[in-house]
């Protein structure tokens, strides 16, 4: 059926059996919907991580410590949690028109008022306070477009684009982080301090772009008709559903272990800097690597995405990424204090094929093993255990981390600030932000050290992914409810879903 013959009496409440096969539309419009998901994502994810590919930059500009910049970071993982729960609910209540506005509107007026931070006359604290009211109105507004990958897919795409769609829109925060990894160190001035009038500019710009993009495109929460069975939105499932949901074994794994995945990155993302740049490698290095992490990961997702679309070996693939992605990350966790130059980006690109794909198909997984359950919910879940490791990943990782002395920074040629050595008896720094930092040292005594050895730190990351990976590996067994229904085969809602599922005819080998 053409989009000329829509029915424009749309399609909530209704069952698959209410609507015939016939009247599954697939409108050009969902691409548009894309696009503005995909752009809150990207633009909200330069904004998390403006000053973490800068953070020791930043410590001097905004003449605070090293945990306060931080905070900037975790504060969208702490803000998630609660703000999360509220997403999920609105994601399935009213759709994606509000969820995606209310997230469009906050990123645009919270990135204005960052810019606000760096007015002259102000004091340090009022500085830090506009920065992180700015931030945290972000902060509050992205849930409400990192938890709709999967609602977008299903709503607006036909079952054969689904995973491709949650990829797409999924990837792109990763795409954010990256873009904010490469662009930041480009306003980190030949004297080494930071321009951050111009880089929250910068991030202001793709803010506002996507706030006017969003309230163009999101004229309704819904099309006409559905794109297929799995698109036909159920009132009144939210409560009971997340009953249903917590009773699922195989759903509670997708969350502890998908989640983890969520965190692992998320960690990467905040601390990337702070792991390199004390083993040698520059701010624009490690922006390197995270491009490089960033580029390979939407490469590979892609690929995995279309695969497992036509194939739909979801768990396989799932399984099979993960264990990869605990590989790697090991073997990262042994080698990244020896500085490899380009060649560590061999071992980051390795990663990133593998890696980001775990995500996008997660939470296909978790809609296939718990439908009927509204999506939003499913993966809304699955999200907000990101946070929750996010946040716990990051405080033990940091707390862990070493202070370094003075002579390791020079023996590893650390990079963290620009240090000048002189005579045998006095040391002075180069940069005014080591100065800020209070690290002037005479030979052989250190007043204070911020930067850190996060060794340690990578080993406890590396040992809890391993374990996530065994529990995927061993325990996760599920079945395809959303597909059989589709296919048109008799499921049993009334039952606990763990007893319910009836197979797809499409069933997957596991490994």
């Amino acid at each position: 059926m053409s989009e000329d013959e829509k029915h424009e009496n749309g399609f909530m409440g209704k069952s698959s059996t209410e609507i015939l096969p016939d009247e599954y539309i697939s409108y050009t419009k969902r691409w548009f919907v894309l696009l503005s998901v995909v752009g809150l994502n990207l633009a909200g994810a330069m904004i998390w991580l403006t000053f973490t590919p800068v953070a020791y930059k930043a410590v001097q500009f905004y003449n605070t410590d090293l945990d306060t910049i931080n905070w900037l970071s975790l504060v969208f993982m702490v803000s998630g949690i609660p703000v999360g729960a509220v997403a999920t609910w609105l994601l399935e209540a009213y759709g994606l028109k509000v969820a995606l506005l209310l997230s469009a509107w906050l990123a645009c007026i919270g990135s204005g008022i960052r810019i606000a931070s760096v007015a002259d006359g102000l004091s340090d604290d009022a500085r830090i306070a506009l920065l992180f009211v700015g931030q945290s109105l972000v902060a509050l507004g992205q849930p409400f477009s990192m938890y709709a990958p999967a609602k977008t897919a299903s709503t607006w795409f036909p079952e054969h684009q689904r995973a491709l769609a949650t990829t797409i829109a999924a990837v792109a925060n990763p795409v954010g982080v990256v873009v904010a990894g490469l662009v930041s160190p480009l306003f980190v001035q030949q004297d080494g301090t930071l321009n951050a009038f111009h880089l929250l500019i910068t991030t202001f710009a793709p803010a506002a772009f996507v706030a006017l993009l969003t309230s163009v495109t999101m004229t309704s929460a819904e099309p006409p008709s559905p794109p297929s069975a799995g698109g036909i939105r159920k009132p009144g499932v939210f409560g009971d559903g997340l009953k249903d949901l917590f009773r699922n074994k195989n759903y509670m794994i997708l969350v502890w272990t998908v989640g983890g995945g969520i965190g692992l990155y998320s960690t990467f993302a905040t601390l990337l800097e702070q792991l390199l740049c004390p083993w040698g490698y520059s701010d624009t290095m490690a922006g390197i690597c995270s491009a490089a992490l960033t580029a390979s990961g939407v490469v590979g997702a892609a690929v995995i995405g279309i695969y497992c679309d036509y194939s739909k070996q979801f768990s396989t693939m799932a399984k099979l990424c993960y264990t990869v992605t605990a590989v790697g990350t090991i073997i990262f966790a042994v080698v990244f204090h020896i500085n490899m130059d380009y060649y560590i980006l061999i071992l980051i690109i390795g990663l990133g094929l593998f890696s980001f794909g775990v995500y996008p198909i997660g939470v296909e997984l978790g809609a296939e093993c718990t439908y009927p359950v509204g999506v939003a919910t499913s993966s809304g879940l699955i999200m907000m255990s990101g946070q929750i490791q996010s946040i716990i990943l990051v405080l033990i990782l940091q707390s862990i981390g070493r202070p370094m002395s003075y002579e390791e920074t020079v023996e590893n040629n650390s990079k963290c600030y620009d240090f000048l050595a002189s005579d045998e008896t006095s040391t002075t720094l180069s940069s005014p932000l080591a100065a800020a930092a209070e690290q002037t040292t005479t030979r052989g005594e250190t007043q204070e050290s911020i930067t850190y050895d996060l060794s340690v730190s990578m080993y406890v990351c590396a040992g809890y992914m391993a374990l996530c990976a065994v529990g995927l590996l061993i325990f996760f067994r599920p079945k395809y409810l959303r597909m059989a229904a589709e296919q048109g085969e008799p499921t049993d809602h009334s039952s606990d879903l763990s007893s319910m599922h009836k197979t797809s005819k499409e069933d997957l080998s596991q490994l």
